[in-house]
């Protein structure tokens, strides 16, 4: 479990996962800290995107906007992307695109890392917190870049 009042990134996958009862052992002890607040989930705009999205949908069981967005309000902290944030995101998608396709893995080299995950990785790397996810692109690239992934 992670240790009480630290903090951790969460990604849309792992929220969407969680939201659907598809989220594993491994990270259910994380949620739950989090939902209980000993844990701060911090998210960033891209993810409310991605969640808003995916109501719209159908994909996901809010009753509408706003309860989407009560829900992100309860359970998270939304980081904002400043320039230096934006500009580190960049970065780490131009890397990541080039760690995929040189991976070797054949379900991962014909793939490319989103914006919203290379902001997630951002954030990371830059307050040197975990990432929750069980996304394969995501995970591959953090773990390259030294960003401990939790799955």
């Amino acid at each position: 479990m992670a240790r009480a009042g630290g903090r951790i990134v969460v990604d849309t996958y792992a929220v969407m996962a969680d939201l659907l009862g598809q989220v594993p052992r491994t990270a259910l002890g994380y949620l739950e800290d989090l939902r209980r607040g000993k844990v701060v989930g911090l998210i960033h705009c891209l993810i409310v995107f991605e969640l808003a999205y995916h109501w719209r949908r159908g994909r996901l069981p809010f009753y509408d906007e706003l309860d989407l967005l009560e829900f992100v309000s309860t359970y998270f902290r939304v980081v904002t992307l400043d320039p230096e944030l934006a500009a580190s995101s960049a970065r780490i998608k131009v890397v990541g695109d080039r760690l995929l396709r040189e991976s070797g893995d054949q379900s991962l080299s014909g793939r490319r890392l989103s914006a919203a995950d290379a902001a997630t990785i951002a954030i990371a790397k830059r307050l040197g917190i975990p990432v929750l996810s069980g996304d394969k692109d995501l995970t591959y690239v953090a773990e390259q870049l030294g960003v401990k992934v939790i799955w």
